[in-house]
């Protein structure tokens, strides 16, 4: 039987999400044993609002993004065009094409991901900060706003001329190493981490207190932590995480709270006078 392309588009991110979820289950299972059930019974709401958050991102955001990248991407490879990265890449060769665009990919992410945490651009991002039970699926918690920085490291990546490869290499390496980043385990990479993230070091990032808020943007190397003076890694976070923002809960109260903090009178009730 062959399956509809659409439909296939659709099923294979919820069979991906399945096999991550028996995976990491049973690596929680490995690492705390039977407190892995209970954390995961107390993390039921905030998961459900993930799973909304994920299915609704799938069936609007990510084809538009797709969208606009295959757009800019047809005009790069119309007929007759020409561009430089494309001579760039044949001459660094496979491997070194692909050690590029995954260290490309995670600077563009560090950068974007940092302006995020600007006060004109965290109601947003404060979406993903609301988990107070951090977990490898705290990674799907997004505002489509947010997504936009998706789209500039996409886009990004593909205006530099690299090979679609390289291009699908490099976000796969930082999308399952986000996944296992954010992954409620309490591990470090001991001297690793002078180049690595470890969940440690993004747990720190997404820390309640002040000082976890602003450190640890990158998401595979630290190295650009390191070179800009944002790293924190002091060993295995015990801090709670979440934000001290008051979100509604919910999905449609995340998806309106960047709104009703940028233009107050949405959250003002309107009186007859």
């Amino acid at each position: 039987m062959t399956l509809n392309p659409a439909l296939t588009a659709y099923l294979q991110p919820a069979l991906e999400m399945g096999a991550l979820a028996v995976g990491f289950f049973l690596l929680s299972l490995l690492v705390k044993g039977a407190r892995a059930v209970s954390d995961a019974r107390a993390a039921a709401s905030e998961t459900r609002n993930n799973i909304a958050l994920y299915v609704l991102d799938t069936l609007t955001v990510a084809p538009a993004l797709t969208l606009a990248t295959a757009t800019v991407y047809a005009l790069m490879h119309a007929p007759g065009a020409v561009y430089a990265g494309e001579v760039i890449w044949t001459r660094v060769g496979p491997i070194g094409t692909g050690i590029a665009a995954i260290a490309i990919c995670d600077f563009l992410g560090y950068c974007n991901h940092r302006l995020y945490h600007t006060a004109l651009l965290w109601p947003s991002h404060a979406i993903h900060h609301s988990d107070t039970k951090l977990s490898w699926f705290s990674l799907v918690r997004m505002h489509p706003f947010d997504r936009i920085g998706t789209l500039i490291d996409l886009m990004g990546m593909v205006l530099l001329g690299l090979p679609d490869w390289a291009v699908i290499l490099a976000v796969s390496v930082r999308h399952y190493w986000g996944h296992l980043i954010h992954a409620d385990v309490p591990w470090t990479l001991g001297p690793l981490e002078k180049v690595f993230i470890s969940p440690a070091m993004h747990r720190w990032h997404h820390a309640l207190e002040q000082r976890g808020a602003g450190v640890n943007f990158a998401t595979i190397f630290s190295l650009y932590d390191r070179i800009f003076g944002t790293c924190y890694a002091p060993g295995p976070c015990l801090a709670p995480t979440g934000i001290d923002d008051d979100v509604a809960p919910g999905v449609i109260g995340q998806y309106l709270h960047p709104l009703r903090t940028w233009f107050p009178a949405l959250r003002t009730p309107v009186t007859a006078g």
